[in-house]
């Protein structure tokens, strides 16, 4: 795993339920404890080894890239690329908007902004299972309560396989989920998926890196990684707050 590894930070969504807070902050600075919710996913990435952290932002947000300054200038080698909108609306614009860098690296990893891995290691578990040279991709999971898995993308997974996908489906009827295994934003990529990232009906007309991988599982080889740390989002208001809630019982008591 020598040589320079980039990571993709995804932080250009609109963010229409914080509305009309995330109109001057956006969700990604949210803080999860004292820290904003982009700064732990930024240190996700580095801890994974990566080596070139860029920041998606929208167009128009000068709120990440001020913070994303402050952080590059005391060394942190991150920095931000405004979303080329040409490429379509969807959570793969941002990827797309890369690809001429992309496209020559073995491969490289996508994090959404504003959701939060607490403790574990699996961006780093997730680079080492990418290196096999039969693996075209990389996606994290988490097992979810069963009567919530309409809410979430879903991975099936090849019958007798442990951790081959079959396939992603977006919230799917309950009953017909053998595993509620739901899609954790995360992901290690090869360059091979840039000409899946598409307009796809499945996602409304937008550019899915959810149905590009699950078209890629059809093709090759993607695995999934169940990760080991705790996932949050600040992505919606009531998760945020339910966010908050578990990253404080974490932390050990302090006395005055």
């Amino acid at each position: 795993m020598s040589g320079g590894w980039t990571a993709v930070v995804t932080a250009a969504g609109q963010a229409t339920r914080f509305r009309p807070f995330s109109t001057v902050v956006p969700k990604e600075m949210l803080p999860v404890g004292d820290t904003p919710a982009l700064a732990h996913v930024i240190d996700e990435a580095l801890t994974a080894g990566a080596t070139d952290v860029v920041v998606i932002t929208r167009p128009d947000d000068t709120v990440v890239p001020a913070f994303v300054d402050l952080l590059a200038g005391d060394g942190t080698p991150v920095r931000c690329v405004p979303e080329d909108l040409a490429h379509g609306y969807g959570n793969g614009a941002g990827v797309l908007t890369l690809r001429d860098q992309l496209e020559g690296a073995e491969s490289f990893a996508v994090a959404f902004g504003d959701d939060v891995i607490l403790g574990g290691a699996d961006l780093a578990a997730m680079r080492a299972l990418a290196t096999r040279p039969d693996v075209d991709a990389v996606v994290a999971a988490q097992v979810v309560p069963r009567d919530g898995i309409s809410s979430f993308g879903v991975v099936d997974l090849v019958p007798a396989e442990t951790d081959r996908v079959l396939g992603i489906r977006q919230r799917p009827n309950p009953a017909t989920v053998t595993e509620p295994l739901a899609v954790v934003s995360r992901l290690v990529l090869r360059p091979s998926i840039f000409d899946l990232i598409v307009p796809a009906a499945a996602a409304r007309g937008e550019v899915d890196l959810g149905v590009a991988v699950g078209e890629l599982a059809a093709r090759g080889r993607v695995l999934v990684h169940r990760i080991t740390g705790q996932w949050v989002t600040v992505g919606e208001p009531h998760r945020y707050y339910e966010a908050l809630q578990t990253y404080w019982s974490a932390q050990p008591a302090t006395r005055p």
